[in-house]
């Protein structure tokens, strides 16, 4: 497996744990009967925990770009030591963007998003250059 495909499948992964830090954060506030149930109502919850549900769908937002670059860069056969890097780059980016949302950082967080934005731009120049 590529580099560029392993970073694919652990930013999967940190979907996974936005979507666990959101869903237990609202577990805690409005309990297991409201897990189980139809959650018709959201529970009142901390504000990390909005911020958290923010994170995620932003994650949402921007995981088909970069799925969408691993991807069409590995069939062509173009990827390389380049998108490797940028892909392990987008990867600690968006997790810090993650970390940093829920952790109510602002300025910096805009920063990671950015610079994941950058990594996968980077991954598609592959198919160009």
């Amino acid at each position: 497996m590529t580099v560029d495909l392993a970073c694919l499948v652990v930013n999967a992964l940190w979907g996974l744990a936005l979507v666990t830090i959101e869903i237990q954060g609202k577990t805690r506030a409005g309990g297991v009967a409201w897990n189980a149930g139809n959650r018709e109502a959201e529970p009142e919850v901390p504000a990390w925990v909005e911020r958290a549900g923010r994170a995620l769908s932003n994650h949402k937002e921007n995981f088909p770009l970069f799925l969408t670059a691993v991807v069409v860069v590995h069939l062509a056969h173009e990827s390389d030591r380049v998108s490797a890097i940028a892909a392990i780059v987008y990867v600690v980016a968006r997790a810090l963007h993650g970390l940093l949302y829920i952790g109510g950082v602002k300025g910096v967080r805009s920063l990671a998003h950015v610079v994941g934005l950058g990594a996968t731009l980077v991954i598609l120049s592959r198919l160009v250059l």
